[in-house]
């Protein structure tokens, strides 16, 4: 069973909900790891992480809208010539002047889906973004840090709801217990490797309902 995709996470939900008589469910897969989403966002909170960005000759533009960014934290050029990294300093929009003259950019600034840069790039520099990511993933991000690392709660989480959507109760039940399980584990792991500032996944790769009848949902806030 291969976890380490959104395309593949869908199949994988899919097929063990077949194997319990489950069928037609490929239209509410991508609903079940939304909702599944939802509840690790909320217990495990966003978790830094590095992308690898390249940049374009001519354009002081990189476009970062496949990224599921809390937070920016820091952006790092990387000068082909030699592999040597830079800090490319952030500033607020707007409170740094502009040059046309193509060069190695000095500032950065966060303009909607775009990193934005003081000048155009003369060369097509590789750049390390460092940011707080939320889990969320799409045909565009198609996987994470949590999927790459612990495919087996993300899995978990949305066979969770797979079960609810089927109003299989006591298949989500064991399900839920899983998951409350692993939950301690991975947040503990998050700490640690924040603190040592070591996690990282390639981006290239790169309202959850609560109801009476939901006896099984939700771990404890």
């Amino acid at each position: 069973m291969a976890l380490s995709t959104y395309s593949e996470l869908q199949t994988s939900c899919l097929d063990w909900m077949t194997r319990s008589g489950a069928t037609d469910y490929v239209a509410a897969a991508p609903d079940w790891i939304t909702l599944a989403e939802a509840r690790l966002n909320r217990k495990l909170g966003a978790v830094e992480t590095d992308a690898t960005l390249t940049g374009t000759i001519g354009s002081r533009e990189i476009d970062i809208s496949s990224l599921s960014i809390v937070q920016p934290i820091s952006l790092f050029g990387t000068e082909p010539s030699n592999g040597e990294e830079w800090e490319v300093i952030e500033k607020p929009a707007g409170s740094y002047p502009f040059s046309d003259d193509n060069g190695r950019p000095r500032y950065w600034s966060k303009d909607g889906t775009n990193l934005e840069f003081n000048r155009p790039c003369d060369k097509a520099y590789s750049f390390r973004f460092r940011y707080r990511q939320k889990f969320a993933l799409s045909d565009a991000s198609p996987t994470n840090w949590l999927l790459t690392n612990h495919p087996d709660v993300y899995f978990t989480a949305s066979m969770m709801w797979g079960a609810g959507y089927s109003e299989d109760w006591q298949n989500g039940a064991a399900w839920k217990t899983v998951l409350e399980q692993a939950i301690p584990e991975v947040r503990h792991e998050i700490a640690e490797n924040n603190r040592r500032g070591m996690l990282s996944v390639d981006p290239a790769l790169a309202r959850i309902g609560q109801g009476p009848r939901y006896g099984w949902d939700g771990l404890e806030d």
